[in-house]
């Protein structure tokens, strides 16, 4: 939008490569057009499978937890115990994900707004 307001028409010219033979124009400039359109949609995607793929292993071992527990045995003790200290190192290591994703959003972002103020 920011794009196409600054520059017109003269925005649809981010899909077509310069220097390039007609034939390769007709073909390249669909699938940049699509590319563009997909970007918001791959970059909100990204963060969800990355906290959704987290968050699915917490609860399969906070789980085995759980039944560990619930045995009563010191083998099902054991188990809980070990599943226990995974737990919490996958948690650190979800908080240092997020914050990389969050960067990465970041980033992206820029760059998107940076293509579609300057073009090429």
């Amino acid at each position: 939008v920011v794009g196409f307001w600054k520059h017109g028409l003269h925005f649809f010219s981010l899909f077509v490569p310069q220097g390039a033979p007609l034939a390769i124009k007709l073909f390249i400039a669909p699938i940049e057009f699509v590319s563009f359109l997909v970007r918001p949609f791959s970059l909100g995607l990204r963060p969800f499978v990355a906290m959704f793929a987290g968050h699915i292993l917490l609860e399969v071992f906070g789980n085995f937890i759980v039944q560990g527990l619930n045995t009563g045995s010191a083998t099902g003790g054991a188990i809980a115990a070990l599943c226990f200290v995974f737990i919490v190192g996958m948690s650190g290591l979800e908080l240092l994900i997020g914050a990389i994703q969050a960067y990465v959003f970041a980033l992206l972002t820029a760059i998107y707004i940076n293509d579609a103020e300057n073009l090429h």
